[in-house]
């Protein structure tokens, strides 16, 4: 195994589907061409997702566009991309081979805007059931293969709404590149998380356009994602360092104790102390059944 396969965290099969978390670790910006065989959704995990681009090699090869932190790469078609490297973790659902027939059956010859419209999906309603699947997955104490289940039967309902529906025209005003690199590469820095005001700052526009950009880009919230890049810091923190979690929870920005554990175990399923206790490694065993 190389630097660039995938690494299956945690992954459970249902009569549905399967549901997987899986992750790659990339030294630099790379270039993929694919043709996906099973019909799946994918949703990137920020802080760990990158910004990548997209066309369609053998239908508008000219053309480039977004892809999204939440997506769908339909089955037989050629996807080619660029994409930023970096440690990369994607939450899975991948649809069975009768279910994937059924949803596809509507559409058997998709058209290239259909196709680039799931490249970047903008649905909340797919998204918050993607993030409970994530947090179902990784969920190390009492993990529900019921639950799991029933999730990728309610994500295959929204996705065939999805679907149904006709497009919603696209938003224009989203994050640049650059601006979006800024977000990431101070979030990934030592020392306090910077609050949305500072990263505006750095994009040089207001707060409300960075709201409304990084939406638009991302489809999560600034506020979730400087969320999700405490949580990684407290991670890092509660395994190398024996500090009180009262102190790792106010270096990571929390004003308090109770919010900082309350956001942790949403996150992954333990509490900080829990999670120390255990070490570095919270996913679940690997499981097929």
């Amino acid at each position: 195994m190389t630097q660039n396969d995938p690494v299956v965290l945690a992954q459970h099969q249902t009569p549905g589907g399967r549901a997987e978390l899986v992750e790659w670790h990339w030294p630099t910006m790379f270039d993929f061409i694919r043709t996906e065989t099973d019909l799946m959704i994918e949703m990137a995990i920020p802080p760990l997702a990158a910004e990548a681009s997209a066309c369609l090699p053998e239908i508008d090869p000219a053309r480039r566009c977004h892809m999204g932190s939440l997506f769908v790469r339909w089955p037989g078609v050629q996807i080619g991309g660029r994409s930023e490297g970096g440690h990369i973790r994607v939450v899975r659902c991948v649809f069975s081979g009768e279910r994937a027939r059924a949803l596809m059956a509507a559409h058997p010859r998709p058209g290239a805007d259909m196709i680039k419209a799931l490249l970047a999906i903008r649905n909340e309603a797919l998204r918050s059931l993607m993030q409970l699947l994530r947090r179902e997955l990784i969920n190390p104490v009492d993990r529900s293969g019921e639950a799991i289940a029933a999730l990728v039967d309610l994500i295959a309902i929204e996705f065939a709404r999805l679907i149904a529906a006709p497009a919603a025209p696209q938003t224009t005003g989203r994050l640049a590149a650059w601006q979006f690199r800024r977000i990431r590469e101070r979030l990934g820095r030592s020392g306090p998380v910077p609050g949305v005001a500072e990263l505006a700052a750095l994009c040089g526009i207001s707060t409300r356009h960075l709201h409304r950009q990084f939406l638009a880009l991302t489809g999560a919230t600034v506020a979730d994602y400087i969320e999700n890049a405490r949580i990684e810091q407290a991670k890092r923190l509660l395994e190398t360092h024996d500090h009180p979690i009262k102190a790792i929870a106010a270096a990571c920005g929390f004003a308090h104790a109770n919010s900082f554990a309350r956001a942790f175990r949403r996150s992954t399923g333990l509490t900080p102390l829990a999670f120390r206790q255990r070490g570095p490694d919270i996913v679940c065993p690997i499981t097929t059944h």
